[in-house]
């Protein structure tokens, strides 16, 4: 089993190449966790094999379809000819091909879901190159399943896995640790490392949110560039609207603006950031700015949150080397006065194993080589985060019968669950209950098309009679309406229909009325100019 201490390029991907050819191994999967990161290594990978035929790529449709209540529609693949389509969707059941590029999310389904069309997939991990960037985006919650799931893969079904991150979580710490030996793929090399050292975490103390803004108005005074990473969405408006009278061009991005929006948002920025001419530029944003952008800014402020956060936010300052030959460009982390995480535990964790991290170096600097990003650093974020977690919490917990329990022991003993008097002969595991209870994320959430630029045509053509009854016309549409989607929570839901800020559209899908700031995105404030999109063909 390999593992990969930084971030692989196309050089790892190669790397992976070798390692797949030397040992015979029979394919190779590149699995990602965001679709922004899985796009970028796809086009990387397709320019160097040059043969579509040999690559599948697999992951899910952001529309779901139904009725009243929305279900997640069948997974998809590119658009292509008529008798190809056979052929992908069987691919699609068994992964029969020499490159998988998915999902972090399709990875640990075939892994631990109950689906049979999941299972089926399950051979196609055995004897292959498992690539799987930006590890330490695995929940917490499923830490137990996936260190035992790679032990497993590793050990038994002869597969090479690599983890790719550029803060390894310290899974070696967890109460199921991954298996020995472990070797580093890339060994650190001072001499190595030293050409992509241009930035500096630094303690930023704490501050409120109107302060963070006036320190962001400082900040900017001595650079041309800054970037704001907010946990909240809210607090990425707020600070928004409170900086957009500096002197420059202010920018947002977050997960309340559908993918059509923050790619038009991403190209006016790149142009803004390569022309210092036209004067300072800022962006405000949530982490969404944090993996899969290619980005550079001078200066980077990043509200308290995990380690893995900071250093990805340091990836998008000073990247292209913008604030001047060898310099060394400061990333300040600050702690937010009186913010509120209730929704966001895992972030609330993360900010607090950070926030006992930077207690420690204040006391002992020398301890973490004075280096707030030093491999000690995270290590001791790390056992920090670990520790502050409750016993279990890492095995996947699930509610049964009014009773916390966890996927790890109705996989193992079961004893929670399991008859008093069982035969020896008898699996006392609960397959089909853990594989039903399994879920990557909490998908209390529901997709909804939203009234930005094409989508306001879309929504019309999908409450259309045609939409109804032409099922190829609809689907068609769907295709093309998953850019102008975002993801609203239940509460967001709830709200919206009371209010009647949602429309079901004969096509099954669900609507947007009103409720997105041509700017921000979506908000629950009612926006001017709802209906006019509405009309049908």
């Amino acid at each position: 089993m390999d593992e990969l201490s930084a971030s692989a390029g196309s050089e790892g991907y190669g790397a992976c190449g070798d390692e797949a050819q030397s040992t015979g191994k029979r394919r190779i999967l590149f699995v990602s966790p965001l679709l922004t990161i899985l796009d970028q290594n796809a086009k990387v990978i397709r320019d160097y094999i040059q043969d579509d035929r040999l690559i599948l790529e697999h992951h899910s449709n952001l529309v779901r379809l139904g009725g009243a209540q929305p279900r997640k529609c069948r997974l998809t693949v590119e658009e292509t000819p008529s008798d190809w389509l056979d052929e992908k969707e069987l691919l699609l059941e068994n992964w029969d091909a020499p490159i998988i590029i998915t999902t972090l999310v399709q990875l640990l389904n075939t892994l631990f879901s109950g689906k049979m069309s999941a299972e089926r997939r399950f051979q196609a991990l055995c004897g292959s190159v498992i690539v799987i960037d930006e590890v330490q985006t695995v929940p917490v919650k499923l830490l137990s399943l996936f260190s035992l799931a790679v032990n497993f893969l590793a050990e038994f079904c002869q597969a090479t896995v690599v983890l790719c991150s550029a803060t390894q979580p310290a899974i070696e710490q967890t109460p199921h640790p991954l298996h020995g030996p472990v070797r580093e793929l890339l060994p650190y090399d001072p001499a190595l490392w030293a050409v992509f050292h241009r930035t500096e975490l630094r303690d930023g103390g704490s501050a409120s949110l109107s302060e963070i803004a006036a320190l962001s108005r400082e900040l900017l005074e001595e650079a041309d560039s800054l970037l704001v990473v907010c946990n909240r969405k809210d607090q990425a408006q707020a600070l928004f609207r409170s900086l957009q009278s500096v002197n420059g061009t202010c920018f947002h991005l977050s997960a309340a603006m559908c993918p059509a929006h923050r790619r038009q948002v991403l190209e006016a920025l790149n142009t803004a950031l390569d022309n210092r001419e036209s004067g300072k530029t800022l962006c405000v944003a949530t982490q969404v700015v944090e993996a899969g952008v290619d980005i550079s800014f001078e200066r980077c402020l990043r509200l308290a949150a995990g380690m893995d956060s900071a250093v990805q936010t340091a990836g998008r300052c000073n990247r292209n080397g913008d604030a001047g030959p060898d310099a060394i460009a400061p990333v300040l982390v600050v702690q937010c006065k009186g913010e509120k995480l209730g929704r966001l535990p895992d972030i609330q964790r993360g900010k607090d194993a950070i926030l006992d991290l930077f207690h420690a170096f204040r006391q002992r600097p020398e301890r973490f080589g004075n280096d707030l990003a030093s491999d000690a650093s995270i290590r001791y974020y790390y056992q920090q985060l670990y520790a502050r977690m409750p016993m279990g919490a890492q095995d996947g917990p699930v509610a049964v019968k009014d009773q916390t329990l966890t996927l790890f022991s109705l996989l193992s003993d079961n004893k929670s669950l399991r008859p008093e008097e069982t035969f020896p002969y008898y699996f006392q595991q609960a397959f089909r209950l853990a594989g039903s209870l399994f879920q990557v994320f909490d998908e209390d959430s529901i997709d909804v098309i939203v009234p930005y630029g094409k989508g306001k045509e879309l929504i019309g053509k999908l409450n259309s009679s045609r939409a109804e009854h032409d099922l190829a016309y609809a689907k068609e549409l769907l295709q093309q309406a998953k850019p102008y989607s975002v993801s609203l929570y239940r509460y967001q839901i709830d709200q919206l229909e009371r209010e009647g800020g949602l429309l079901s559209l004969s096509s099954g899908a669900t609507a947007l009325i009103g409720h997105y700031d041509e700017q921000t995105g979506f908000t629950l404030e009612e926006q001017p100019g709802s209906m006019p999109y509405l009309g049908v063909e």
